[in-house]
């Protein structure tokens, strides 16, 4: 179904090495955030990662979310990571305008060809519902 507010505002996209969600209070602990990544040679690879994401703006009923995360080389077309996944809710929710649900995306691992600024994009039902730079920058040896 989709999205009946106009726009979905996400108004967090962290990066972060861990992201634990407690069980009881569903609280969420983000673990060495970072905003950039930073290498001595290219191509290079970084380990598992987390992107979280915050939605806020979402009105109506929903049993099913479909989320899309990807990073995108920033000025091409390259797509260094991309991950699909639907959501599934136990049963149908109404959202008001007024809630937030946050999501975390596991990045399993990442290969950056090139240093340069990168782009973090979220879709929620197909729509372009917020995107982050990140800077991959090259260091001294």
């Amino acid at each position: 179904m989709p999205l009946e507010s106009e726009p979905s505002v996400i108004p967090g996209i962290f990066l972060s090495d861990l992201s634990i969600v407690e069980q009881g209070t569903q609280k969420r602990s983000l673990v060495g955030c970072f905003d950039q990544f930073a290498f001595a040679q290219f191509p290079a690879s970084y380990p598992r990662f987390f992107i979280t994401v915050w939605v806020t703006n979402i009105e109506g009923a929903l049993i099913e979310i479909d989320l899309t995360t990807r990073i995108e080389q920033k000025g091409s077309a390259h797509v260094v990571f991309s991950s699909s996944t639907k959501i599934q809710l136990t049963e149908e929710r109404r959202f008001d305008r007024t809630d937030i649900i946050a999501f975390s995306v596991a990045v399993p691992a990442i290969t950056f060809p090139a240093p340069g600024m990168h782009t973090v994009l979220i879709l929620l039902n197909g729509e372009d519902a917020g995107r982050r730079d990140v800077n991959v920058v090259q260091v001294p040896k």
